[in-house]
């Protein structure tokens, strides 16, 4: 088997970024260090994957055998570098007993194909991903539309090694010819040396083994000898019909207190809360993501988001966007007139948790109000928590899906920091571009904020938050029967009587607005107009709620408990009458009534009214 050589990068007369540099580039993500490292995997692999197919992947926590790690020690690291901080530290973490290492290995995909000399001029008809991979820095995104934009997020990968150590295996194609690259590369501090030749030299702490390309650099072992090493080290199999990449990180920062559950439930959440648009059922075969997760040879089962809350509503949201359904609502900007995306929300019941959501640690929201924003590509930038249903038992979900017109997905991807796990519009120099994030954004928030409880004017001093209202009012006007009115508004005239002689007539009740009671319970209110003949001093109107579905008086039977709905309150203007009942005492005098109700979260009320001495409605 090949003993690896090892290639320390020094500083060139011009100057080079030092690796110290090149690990704080990934920024503070909002995600820990196994989510990010995740995240940002799983995305260059998406961005890798084959046309027309969804890349495989397996992500696997193993603790190598001693044969495994004697070929580590004795051909693939067997050269340490010379600063003291970086030769300590990889030589502490090969030298433990039961050393783990975490992979991330991909199918299906194109692997780290190209030139393998960073100064290789390209006339762009062949990818450069074992460069820009391996040896470059912040280079611009190739994949059009793709998921990445910097390149940086490959610094979590050394992040994660508590020796900043990978090793990389690849079957891949350079010129068209089938590949098979192995190599191993360290991130550590800048340091002083001396060369073979005794002189002082100043060093990156860039570092690299592979073979020696005899010109004072350094290529990766090929063909059948990387396939040996790799094989040594038991990194998956691979042909020349399985392509993909192969990332061996050593001796992980997973802590060893988590034990083995935690860290299943952990990756399973990761995965499911970043890559849930590319599991789901509606999920195109070109864009359907497969991952198999395996902790110390138990393999983790990963559930369907479609049947696993809240990811369930998710799942609907996306469906409907990929439809092209009709309540897919656009996200617009005036000035200058471009639609910038489409939002989409699901309600329904707040179903019970399973598995990892179960874990009094879990990150998975017990009640769902969040909208994951996210690019055509499909994959979630950052979610936007917004205001809850005050009934626990409700819950919603929405997704944002920007536009995939150029200017307008090239505007939210610039928009994205190193970790591409925010919008943030103060990011970018082009004024429309800023005008397009931060619009949408903005609206984004206040669809979060509104879609269930919105701040509404109550009809006291108070100006605090109160349960949801506008979102249900908004509903409630266009689900009102055909006796009430359709919503806030010009009220609608009822059917009068032709003759010129003054009749006793009441108008059908028409929804006003929304109210907090003393109680800080919900009440709907309505108004009617009556107009009276005069002829009766002791007539009385009385009011009658009932719920309303689908246009239509819903059958009150067999209600569920916070469905229930009665008439509170009523007062008549013309004789500063009022009472707590559903009776009022109007006399002979005409005026306007306004009748409370008691209104169940996310149900539509009406109202019929009465005279209870006329027996006419």
């Amino acid at each position: 088997m090949t003993r690896l050589e090892l290639f320390s990068e020094p500083f060139a007369k011009t100057g080079n970024i030092a690796a110290d540099g090149f690990r704080r580039l990934l920024g503070c993500p909002a995600q820990d260090l196994l989510q990010t490292m995740l995240r940002e995997s799983i995305q260059n692999s998406i961005d890798a994957a084959l046309p027309g197919v969804g890349p495989s992947l397996l992500i696997r926590l193993r603790t190598l055998t001693s044969q495994q790690c004697a070929a580590l020690r004795d051909f693939a690291l067997a050269d340490l570098p010379l600063g003291d901080h970086t030769r300590n530290e990889i030589e502490t973490s090969i030298g433990k007993v039961g050393l783990k290492v975490l992979e991330i290995c991909d199918f299906r995909s194109t692997g780290l194909c190209g030139p393998t000399s960073g100064d290789v001029a390209s006339d762009g008809g062949e990818a450069l991903d074992f460069v820009n991979f391996l040896r470059n820095v912040g280079v611009a995104r190739d994949t059009y539309h793709g998921g990445g934009t910097y390149g940086y997020g490959k610094t979590s990968l050394y992040a994660m090694s508590a020796c900043s150590t990978i090793l990389v295996d690849s079957q891949t194609t350079c010129e068209g010819n089938p590949v098979r690259r192995f190599m191993g590369c360290h991130l550590g501090s800048a340091f002083d040396a001396n060369t073979v030749d005794n002189k002082r030299k100043r060093f990156t702490g860039r570092h690299w083994w592979g073979i020696s390309d005899g010109d004072d650099g350094i290529d990766p072992l090929t063909g059948i000898l990387a396939e040996e090493l790799a094989a040594s080290l038991g990194m998956p199999d691979r042909d020349v019909n399985n392509t993909g990449t192969s990332i061996l990180i050593l001796d992980p920062y997973i802590e060893d207190r988590e034990g083995t559950r935690l860290i299943d439930h952990h990756v399973q959440e990761t995965i499911l809360w970043n890559f849930w648009p590319r599991l789901t059922k509606s999920t195109p075969e070109d864009k359907r993501l497969t991952i198999r997760v395996e902790i110390e040879g138990h393999e983790v089962a990963l559930p369907v988001p479609d049947d696993f809350p809240p990811f369930d509503l998710f799942a609907s949201a996306m469906k409907t966007y990929r439809d092209d359904s009709d309540d897919v609502q656009i996200i617009r900007s005036e000035r200058p007139k471009k639609d910038l995306g489409k939002l989409i929300i699901k309600k329904g019941l707040c179903a019970d948790r399973l598995g990892s959501a179960l874990d009094e640690d879990s990150g998975i929201p017990q009640q769902a109000s969040h909208i994951a924003l996210m690019r055509p590509v499909e994959l979630v930038v950052k979610y936007i928590e917004g205001t809850p249903f005050a009934d626990s038992r409700f819950e919603w979900a929405g997704v944002f899906v920007c536009s995939d017109e150029d200017e307008v997905e090239s505007a939210f991807a610039m928009s994205e920091p190193p970790a591409h796990d925010d919008w943030i519009p103060d990011n970018l120099p082009n004024r429309n571009a800023k005008t397009f994030v931060r619009g949408a954004l903005k609206r984004i928030e206040q669809a979060a904020s509104n879609f269930a409880a919105p701040v509404l004017s109550v009809a006291s001093e108070s100006k605090e938050r109160g349960p949801s209202l506008a979102g249900t009012a908004s509903r409630l006007g266009r689900l009102l029967d055909s006796v009430s009115g359709k919503g806030p508004g010009k009220p609608r005239q009822g059917v009068r009587p032709t003759s010129v002689k003054q009749e006793l007539f009441i108008s059908p009740a028409r929804f006003i607005r929304l109210e907090i009671d003393a109680k800080n319970g919900r009440c709907a209110i309505f108004e009617a107009d009556l107009q009276n003949d005069g002829m009766n001093a002791a007539l009385e109107v009385s009011a009658e709620s009932h719920l309303v579905a689908d246009g239509a008086v819903a059958d009150g039977e067999d209600l569920p408990a916070g469905f229930e709905t009665r008439v509170i309150g009523m007062s008549f203007g013309a004789i500063n009458e009022i009472t707590l009942g559903p009776t009022i005492k109007v006399g002979t005098e005409s005026g306007t009534i306004s009748i409370s109700v008691v209104s169940p979260l996310e149900a539509a009320v009406g109202v019929r009214l009465r005279f209870l001495n006329e027996a006419r409605e």
